[in-house]
């Protein structure tokens, strides 16, 4: 049944993506047979999820035996990557044209993505992973030759210190397998380096610092979609995936490792938020939430106890799925404004409201409001943290906790300060620009896509509870127990009865009332332009604050931009920042 399984899962996209580099000028063919290839993959992930089948053997050399299966985690892992690639696809028949290549090098992802999951052990993981990094360099170099080299030359570095550190872990380990090979304990230098060698390419793989720097680049040029499915989705799937089989499975965390995690997942949360926070580009505000969120699945696993390891996975869905969503709104917006420029969008509401509706609800998710997913997972995040403070004996230890629940907690208010902005500035601001009563909703096709992961945000939020329960928790070896938990769909009744109440006493006031307008007095000149209050302006002033200013500062320094300092080291591009040539 697993061969069968192959078929659908490998071998049907690797040969339609190959044959559709050969068809031409033909796009409604080559997208239609795009999206039937991702709905049958999507839908054969349900019936191995659903169905589990044993795994698949083949003899290499000297007893090496290559091995596809799947575990629970992993399970769930591949219907979310498939699903996404069913909605993207979608999406792309109606925003991108079928150029260059566009859906063959998609359902090459695809392919690549899904025998990722699938490897069990670490020969098939590393050369699905190459062709991955492959596939990611062709589709951002549809936007730009410089964005694509430098993804690849990060991802590529990153990909080679995995594979030296699999190496020397395969070596005490005696065995290629990433199951069941036991977990190495951390006392000798060599299994340090073997550790941070491993965590160097899980880490670029999540998105996190700082070997984040080639996704905000790549958001300047790269296709809105491309952005929706790499480093929005799939990208944190795996990441995150292949970071917990490492903090679980291969090694025996210490206090040291538990430090090194926490203050990663802490500093990429605070300083890529407070970078979000002052982009008028609606792409790049999304990149650096991108880099953001992946701090806090950092963090969970570093919490090294099971609220937080779970909720680090649970994260990792929820953060898939409005991260996309939110690429995806994005996308939406500029084909209908032809533009990314918040300071050039405004009032979109009224001419588009399910994508208001949609990017609303996606925005509060990822913002960490009730009762939506977004909260849930971050709830379980901080008693993560907390249960770590509470628990630890060293009070250096206790201190690294205590900072990383204060991180995570400001980043989460810094989220909700710069998704105010995101909302003002595209649906609710002001508009001044000529042609906006020429704007329509969205096609379906492009909406679809929309109306589903906003809707699993509020299904995940709400049934939060029975998802972790009956879906995640039983992925793990250790129980879940704690008395934190909140009860999502109390909440979320009483939520909605609240804005229901709210709704009917605005209706009550207002009802009949006629508004007074009045002409604003500027010291006896006349006015000419109506007063607006401008997103792009919101948090202007956060640079100038003495110690935010020489943060800013230090992160807005390319010379600490790790495609640069690898530039240098290698004798590459001298001068790989102004390199901003893009093509």
């Amino acid at each position: 049944m697993m061969n069968i399984s192959l078929s659908f899962i490998f071998i049907l996209p690797l040969a339609l993506g190959l044959i559709l580099f050969f068809l031409g000028e033909r796009d409604n063919l080559k997208k239609n047979l795009s999206l039937g290839a991702f709905f049958l993959t999507f839908t054969f992930s349900m019936f191995l999820f659903l169905r589990p089948q044993s795994p698949w053997h083949s003899y290499l050399f000297n007893n090496y035996t290559l091995t596809l299966g799947l575990d629970r985690l992993s399970r769930l892992i591949l219907v979310f990557a498939n699903l996404f690639g069913v909605l993207v696809c979608l999406y792309s028949k109606d925003y991108m044209p079928a150029k260059r290549g566009y859906f063959s090098w998609l359902l090459l992802l695809m392919v690549f993505t899904n025998l990722e999951i699938l490897a069990m052990d670490f020969i098939i993981f590393v050369t699905a992973w190459a062709g991955s990094i492959v596939t990611l360099y062709a589709l951002l170099n549809l936007g730009s030759k410089f964005s694509a080299k430098k993804a690849a030359t990060i991802l590529g570095f990153s990909w080679v210190c995995f594979i030296a550190g699999a190496a020397i872990y395969f070596k005490f380990s005696g065995s290629a397998s990433m199951f069941g090979s036991g977990s190495m304990v951390l006392g000798r230098p060599i299994s340090y380096l073997t550790f941070c060698l491993m965590l160097v390419g899980a880490l670029a793989k999540v998105g996190s610092g700082p070997f984040h720097t080639w996704i905000p680049t790549a958001s300047e040029n790269a296709p809105i979609p491309v952005m929706a499915i790499l480093p929005a989705s799939l990208d944190k799937l795996l990441g995150v995936y292949i970071l917990s089989r490492l903090c679980l499975d291969f090694f025996v965390l210490n206090d040291f490792v538990i430090i090194l995690l926490l203050v990663i997942g802490s500093l990429t949360i605070i300083f890529a938020v407070l970078m979000a926070l002052i982009q008028h580009d609606l792409r790049k505000l999304l990149a650096y939430h991108a880099i953001s969120q992946a701090g806090y699945m950092v963090l969970g696993l570093g919490t090294g106890n099971p609220i937080g390891i779970i909720g680090a996975i649970f994260h990792m869905f929820n953060n898939a799925i409005y991260k996309n969503g939110l690429f995806l709104v994005g996308g939406a917006v500029e084909k209908k404004k032809g533009t990314f420029d918040l300071e050039q969008l405004g009032g979109l509401a009224r001419y588009m409201p399910l994508t208001f509706i949609c990017g609303l609800i996606l925005s509060l998710s990822i913002s960490g409001i009730p009762p939506f997913n977004g909260f849930a997972s971050k709830w379980m995040i901080y008693q993560g943290a907390l249960l770590g403070l509470v628990s630890a004996q060293a009070a250096y230890l206790r201190f690294i906790y205590a900072f990383a629940l204060i991180a995570a907690m400001f980043g989460s208010a810094l989220t909700l300060a710069s998704f105010i902005k995101f909302i003002h500035a595209i649906f609710l601001g002001q508009d001044n620009n000529a042609g906006n009563k020429d704007v329509t909703e969205t096609s379906w096709k492009m909406l679809a896509p929309l109306l589903v992961l906003s809707g699993l945000c509020v299904f995940l939020g709400i049934f939060s509870n029975a998802f972790i329960k009956g879906s995640l928790a039983p992925s793990f070896s250790f129980v879940l127990n704690y008395g934190g938990t909140w009860n999502s769909m109390f909440v979320s009744l009483f939520l909605g009865i609240a804005m229901l109440l709210g709704f009917v006493l605005w209706r009550a006031i207002s009802s009949g009332k006629k508004v007074r307008e009045d002409s604003y007095f500027t010291g006896g000149e006349l006015g000419y332009d109506t007063p607006g209050f401008p997103a792009t302006e919101f948090y202007k002033t956060i640079e100038n604050i003495p110690l935010l200013a020489n943060i800013y500062r230090f992160l807005k320094n390319d010379k600490f931009d790790i495609y640069n300092i690898l530039s240098r080291i290698i004798g590459g591009n001298k001068n790989a920042q102004a390199k901003t040539k893009r093509t």
